[in-house]
């Protein structure tokens, strides 16, 4: 295979995964990218410079693209993208991917995130492995900017040959753990203080569903704990969930105070009333306006047989040694209360 021109100056693999509506709720991932990239570091992200993308801890990089490759959503082998050889496309430009369902042609967009690999790219092998290089960094990566650096690496007309397209990407270190012998979500969790739920929403590999029939005495709340998930989201993953009766708003009814009366989360009743979702949790909501409130309480016995969906990887399962996971960025404890 051929080398371009651009992959001698690289100094950094790239693992992005291309998502088909960016920036969506539901936004789900439809490729991967790797990325061949030049990096080099701009500013350490304080407190006040949080923001989309971007955490305390953040180091902010600028660059350029060097080459990509497109690689399929699900790899058997979580390390490919870290592979000698990679089916390149054209060199210092992003990836294209053909969807002949839509019709469409697609490339990654920001916000992307992933993965980040600092090492020498020469020591790469066949098909991709973790490197055992131990000076190598690890690190997440959330891509901010692409080609909107208009000059050397911009975009359209002004793009020159010579160097890819511009990029700014902010690397998080401590964000990527491999996994080792008896790692589980709920030993993930614990060392790394966060919740199973968060680190299923950082990883698309562990929102898989798997079917599951209810059993006497299984309630929402009940499985949410067995399967380390939210009520919210077994609610989102089955329609069965969502049924919902109407009740007509008096005097004095707050999301908060609804919420209590129903044994809920404002959360959930959020998610029933989209209409409310920026609605402060203790403002009186307008009276004699109808909302829907759950149906299946959250202690509720649902019925026995009951078809549902749940999470395929449970917290006590052990995950495979050697691949990875992504952790969600560390909080600070305590906080402001739910508005």
């Amino acid at each position: 295979m051929a080398t371009p021109a651009l992959q001698s100056v690289a100094n950094a693999r790239l693992l992005l995964h291309q998502l088909d509506y960016p920036g969506a709720i539901s936004a789900k991932p439809i490729a991967r990218q790797a990325w061949e990239v030049a990096l080099k570091q701009v500013d350490l992200i304080s407190s006040r410079d949080n923001g989309p993308g971007i955490d305390t801890g953040d180091i902010l990089c600028e660059g350029f693209l060097c080459r990509a490759a497109l690689l399929p959503v699900r790899a058997s082998e979580r390390w490919d993208w870290l592979g000698r050889e990679l089916p390149w496309q054209q060199p210092g430009l992003r990836a294209v991917l053909d969807q002949p369902s839509t019709g469409r042609r697609s490339t990654i967009e920001v916000p992307a995130g992933g993965l980040c690999w600092f090492g020498d790219l020469s020591g790469l092998t066949t098909p991709g492995s973790l490197p055992d290089q131990p000076r190598a960094v690890m690190a997440g990566v959330s891509l901010l900017l692409v080609g909107a650096a208009y000059g050397p690496g911009g975009i359209g007309a002004l793009l020159q040959l010579e160097l890819g397209e511009a990029i700014t990407v902010a690397i998080k270190p401590n964000r990527l753990q491999v996994i080792g012998p008896g790692d589980s979500l709920g030993v993930l969790a614990a060392r790394y203080g966060t919740t199973l739920d968060a680190l299923r929403q950082v990883n698309p590999e562990l929102q898989e569903l798997k079917p599951f029939a209810a059993a006497k005495g299984d309630s929402l709340y009940g499985l949410a704990v067995r399967y380390g998930t939210s009520t919210g989201a077994l609610r989102q993953d089955n329609p069965a969930l969502m049924q919902s009766v109407p009740h007509l708003v008096v005097d004095g009814d707050t999301l908060a105070n609804l919420a209590g009366r129903q044994q809920e989360t404002v959360s959930a009743l959020r998610l029933f009333n989209p209409q409310l979702a920026r609605y402060p949790a203790s403002a009186s909501l307008p009276a004699g306006v109808t909302i829907q409130l759950p149906a299946i309480g959250v202690a509720d016995e649902l019925a026995v047989g009951l078809p549902l969906l749940v999470p395929k990887v449970e917290p006590g399962d052990s995950l495979p040694v050697g691949g990875w996971v992504l952790v969600p960025p560390q909080r600070g404890v305590g906080g402001l209360a739910e508005l």
